[in-house]
């Protein structure tokens, strides 16, 4: 086998040192980008045997023009930033890390979701302006055996979000266009009605060309005025500006955001003007567990995949 080229095309990782070591047996060469467009990714991987990608645009423009490519493995669970139609039109497997951050991004959902019903958002930005106000500012806040939770996508995220909730005594509906072979809590409805009964909507989808713009202004006007929108799957699974009218006019009580149409959220955006949102900087995945894994993994798909093409030649690689 001739010497492989493997390119990280972007990475936010303070070095690639795991990523390395898990590759090191193929005796790569390993080149490390910061790719933003097409043009960057082109630049250093045309030649690549394969490419480890963060949130670099890998179009069909791009897979095109990939000579040598075999695999491309993606470093998180959502694959939007991928042209998979063209990957497949040209055989390159793509590859992910389906049980990331599943605990992290739930318990960011859950937390998004007490902060919400709790308003404790809101209590912190009074204490810090030095203002103290009386319940009655507040709003109604119900007790959570009262509440309905609702989830959009009941995958793996999804489902621990339930699993999560639970014990607060919610009820808790949920969509998907998967059948659910085992719903534990979950009371699995449609679309409609998890708009029309929650209390608070929660997001776990990927973006796909069906869930883009899924949560639009006729979706929000489904929605109770008391209800909260959660988001920490895709930023395009929402119509921001419809959200942003939507919260502007009071039409629903609140949201909380961890990901965005346009990231980093530009410093004039209206989101960071209303007074009923949460925003973090898509840090839902964070911890340090989580990101050790990802490392290891998103290179181990990539060290599986020549290791598979080394057997079939009657070769092997050690282990890792």
């Amino acid at each position: 086998m001739q010497k492989l080229q493997i390119v990280i095309t972007d990475t936010t990782m303070p070095d690639t040192r795991v990523e390395e070591g898990v590759l090191a047996p193929l005796g790569a060469t390993i080149t490390v980008g910061q790719c933003r467009t097409e043009e960057d990714v082109l630049t250093i991987a045309r030649d690549a045997d394969a490419l480890m990608v963060q949130f670099a645009p890998i179009t069909r423009r791009v897979i095109e023009q990939l000579k040598r490519c075999k695999v491309i493995s993606r470093f998180g669970v959502g694959v939007d930033m991928v042209d998979l139609e063209a990957a497949r039109d040209h055989g390159i497997p793509v590859k992910n890390v389906p049980d990331y951050c599943v605990e992290e991004v739930a318990s960011h959902a859950l937390g998004f979701i007490l902060a919400l019903g709790r308003r404790i958002f809101l209590q912190d930005r009074w204490m810090h302006q030095g203002v103290w106000r009386v319940p009655e500012s507040l709003g109604a806040i119900e007790r959570w055996r009262n509440q309905t939770l609702g989830l959009v996508g009941l995958g793996r995220i999804g489902r621990k979000v339930a699993e999560f909730a639970s014990p607060l005594g919610m009820r808790i509906i949920g969509c998907d266009v998967q059948p659910l072979k085992e719903p534990g809590v979950i009371t699995v409805v449609d679309l409609r009605t998890v708009l029309r009964e929650s209390d608070y909507l929660s997001l776990h989808c990927p973006l796909t060309g069906d869930t883009r713009h899924l949560i639009n202004a006729a979706a929000l006007q489904q929605m109770k005025p008391t209800a909260f929108l959660v988001n920490v799957s895709r930023g395009g699974v929402v119509d921001t500006a419809a959200l942003v009218d939507a919260l502007a006019r009071n039409r629903i009580a609140g949201a909380a955001l961890d990901v965005f149409e346009q990231e980093p959220l530009p410093a004039d955006h209206p989101l960071r003007t209303l007074e009923n949102v949460i925003l973090t900087p898509h840090s839902a995945a964070i911890s340090s567990d989580a990101v050790r894994q990802l490392r290891h993994d998103t290179a181990r798909n990539v060290f599986g995949v020549f290791e598979a093409l080394l057997q079939a030649e009657g070769g092997s690689l050690p282990r890792v």
